[in-house]
C-alpha cells in the first residue's frame, strides 16, 4: 500500500488498472486489487471426509442433549458436541462403498469413567421398555462415589424414518433399573439401546455409556 500526494486535479479515485485508489481519513492510498482465488478441486480422499464430517454431524445434531451431559471431560478445550464428534469421527463412523454409516455398536451418548456396569439386560412391558443394569462396584463403594449418577438412555432407530426417544437424569444408578417409553410406530422397527449415567452433583463427571443391544418394537 502506498499514499498518494495530490495532482493539479486532486487526487484520482477509483480503480486504475491492476490497483485501486482509495480515501481514509483524508489520506488517499493506492492498493492492488484482491487476488481471486480459483476453487481448487477437491481429492478423493477430501472429498471422503467432507462427506464423512457432513454426515456425522447431521446424525448426531438431535442428540445434543445427551452429548451436553456425557461428553463434557471427554477433550479438553472443545465444545461436548465438537468431543462427540471427534469421538464419533475417529470410532463409529464407517465408509462403505455406499459412503459412510454409523456403526451402532461404537456409537455413545457418553464417555467418561471406564466399565462400571457389569450386565444389563431388557425388557418390554405395555409399550414401554425396561433397562436393568448390574454396577462393578460394591453397595459401599456406590454410596459414597457415584450416588448422584442418573441414568441416560436411548432409543436409536435403525430406519431414520422413525422416531428415537430418550431420557436425561433418570433414576439413580443404584436403583438398577429404569422404564422409558417405546417411539410410537407404524409398523414393526428396530431400535438399538443406549445406557449411560451423569452426575449431578456439578462436577460433570460421566461414564462410558453401554450398547444394551437392539430391540424390536411393535405397532401398538
Amino acid at each position: 500500500m502506498a499514499r498518494v500526494n495530490n495532482g493539479a486535479n486532486g487526487a484520482p479515485s477509483g480503480k486504475v488498472g491492476a490497483v485501486v485508489f482509495c480515501k481514509w481519513k483524508d489520506i488517499t492510498y493506492v492498493r492492488s486489487l484482491p487476488k481471486v482465488r480459483k476453487k481448487r478441486k477437491l481429492s478423493d480422499s477430501e472429498e471422503k471426509n467432507r462427506g464423512k464430517f457432513g454426515f456425522t454431524q447431521t446424525f448426531l445434531a438431535p442428540f445434543t442433549k445427551f452429548f451436553r451431559l456425557g461428553f463434557q471431560h471427554y477433550a479438553e478445550n472443545m465444545t461436548a458436541f465438537n468431543a462427540a464428534m471427534s469421538y464419533h469421527l475417529e470410532h463409529a463412523v464407517l465408509m462403505g462403498a455406499q459412503g459412510p454409516a454409523i456403526n451402532y455398536e461404537k456409537f455413545a451418548i457418553s464417555r467418561g469413567l471406564d466399565d462400571l456396569i457389569v450386565s444389563t439386560s431388557t425388557e418390554i412391558v405395555d409399550h414401554k421398555l425396561e433397562i436393568k443394569w448390574e454396577p462393578k462396584m460394591t453397595k459401599e463403594l456406590l454410596n459414597h462415589e457415584l450416588i448422584d449418577f442418573r441414568a441416560m438412555a436411548l432409543l436409536l432407530p435403525e430406519n431414520s424414518m422413525d422416531q428415537s426417544n430418550g431420557l436425561l437424569l433418570g433414576n439413580s444408578i443404584e436403583h438398577r433399573s429404569q422404564l422409558i417409553d417405546l417411539p410410537k410406530i407404524s409398523e414393526s422397527s428396530i431400535f438399538h439401546v443406549y445406557l449411560g449415567f451423569a452426575a449431578t452433583d456439578g462436577s460433570n463427571r460421566s461414564m462410558n455409556s453401554v450398547y444394551v443391544g437392539k430391540i424390536t418394537a411393535e405397532k401398538e
